[in-house]
């Protein structure tokens, strides 16, 4: 076996260093205004992000906010155009404080080398690639974690050592680095515990704290739902967030749910079937898979701009997050198991590969960690996650996909999250339901 050093660093979010302020202080928040605060912090960094998305080479690196302080820092791979700067000024008059943090490598850049790494890596084990400022942190569970979580172990030698050359070659072209570490944790999506056919539906669920339960024809977000796999067993997800593609109503869903296949039956849990699994194919098997996919409702249904947080209480939605959510925000969720809450902040993107029976399936992500039990359960999968509600209602910003487990647990206080920006860019005409 051939040895080489391996840099082992404890898994944590990156942090930003020093950079060029380009905005007065601005003063801190009551908590009571933070939600008002993070609306409009993420309005400026998806003006910023939406700006960077159309030029020839994006630029934008790791990008951190703190909504009590009314700071942001934003990483950027070479010189700031006056464009962006331009923005940071009129953020600065709604008492923002933009800081851009000098970075060698934007998340464009990281991203490229991230998936061709994981494409190179084994395909029968879970493993996560964590995207920091010009830095990958390849994190590889243990073999007793793995065996624990039922994936395989990817042992740090031979072939898998030298994927990890490449890996460090092509991120230093960018001005990145590759550390590796062995993990206590492994990434498992949150789909609940298939129920096998023709079992009762009381099976299906058990421990169920929140989420509507019946509705057919009116669908929401928070409602709990099945999708029948291709074994014939029935597996337990929580519905997203609603909108219409053409004039087929929807409701956006993890992708997993349906074992990433197109056509599959979904219900509700009294056993009435409300849709069918749908753009899998057009959200996961290119390039840039994202854990996403739609419940295709019968033209007749009605869906609703919001989402439940029990059986009866409810949140409008109100706007969408357009481009990536970024690190340091409050946010909330509402899952089947877990209920609603709003103890969640955002981490860094991660390039997550879910271990399944045909290979591991890897997703673009985002880390979210809990201050209290769990971030998610088995059975919270496709969630809505949004921002900390207005009085108006709440942003949509992503939907639930996984947990970073320690063992074969239903729980883990850090979960994942896919992104809905990325259902935006990639399926032009499909529209969420907001109201306005």
């Amino acid at each position: 076996m051939r040895r080489r050093s391996l840099l082992l660093s404890a898994i944590a979010a990156v942090g930003i260093g020093a950079g060029v302020l380009v905005a007065p202080a601005a003063p801190t928040v009551a908590s009571d205004d933070l939600a008002e605060v993070q609306e409009a912090h993420f309005a400026v960094i998806d003006q910023i992000a939406r700006w960077d998305a159309t030029t020839p080479h994006p630029r934008l690196g790791a990008v951190e906010g703190d909504p009590v302080a009314g700071t942001i820092r934003i990483g950027w791979a070479g010189m700031v155009p006056s464009e962006v700067r331009a923005m940071a000024d009129a953020a600065a008059d709604q008492g923002i404080d933009i800081t851009f943090v000098p970075q060698e490598s934007s998340e464009a850049e990281l991203l490229e080398v991230a998936y061709g790494l994981a494409a190179s890596m084994p395909v029968d084990g879970a493993f996560a690639i964590g995207l920091g400022a010009d830095r990958l942190s390849v994190e590889v569970p243990t073999q007793e974690v793995a065996e624990a979580v039922g994936t395989e172990h990817i042992a740090l030698e031979g072939e898998v050592l030298d994927v990890i050359d490449a890996a460090e070659r092509a991120a230093a072209e960018v001005g990145a680095e590759v550390t590796v570490e062995e993990s206590e944790t492994a990434p498992v999506n949150a789909a609940g515990t298939p129920l096998q056919a023709g079992a009762p539906l009381d099976q299906a669920a058990p421990a169920l704290t929140a989420g509507r339960s019946n509705d057919r024809t009116v669908l929401s977000g928070g409602m709990r739902v099945q999708t029948q796999w291709p074994s014939g067993g029935w597996v337990n997800c929580t519905s997203g967030f609603t909108g219409t593609f053409g004039h087929r109503p929807l409701i956006v869903t993890a992708a997993h749910c349906s074992d990433y296949y197109d056509g599959r039956a979904v219900r509700n849990v009294a056993g009435s079937r409300i849709g069918t699994s749908d753009l899998v194919r057009e959200l996961n098997d290119g390039a840039r898979p994202y854990d996403l996919a739609i419940i295709a409702a019968e033209y007749d249904a009605r869906t609703l701009p919001r989402i439940y947080t029990n059986e009866t209480s409810t949140v409008n939605i109100t706007g969408t997050q357009t481009t990536w959510p970024p690190s340091g925000y409050r946010l909330c969720s509402s899952g089947q198991i877990t209920g609603w809450k709003c103890d969640l902040t955002a981490g860094q993107a991660y390039v997550t590969c879910y271990g399944t029976s045909r290979g591991s399936e890897c997703m673009h992500v985002q880390i979210v960690r809990s201050s209290g039990a769990s971030a998610f359960c088995l059975g919270d999968s496709g969630g809505p996650v949004v921002g900390l509600p207005t009085s108006r209602g709440a942003t949509a910003v992503g939907i639930v996909s996984g947990l970073k487990s320690t063992s074969n647990v239903r729980c883990s206080p850090e979960g994942l999250i896919a992104p809905l920006s990325q259902l935006m860019s990639t399926v032009h005409g499909l529209q969420l339901h907001t109201l306005p």
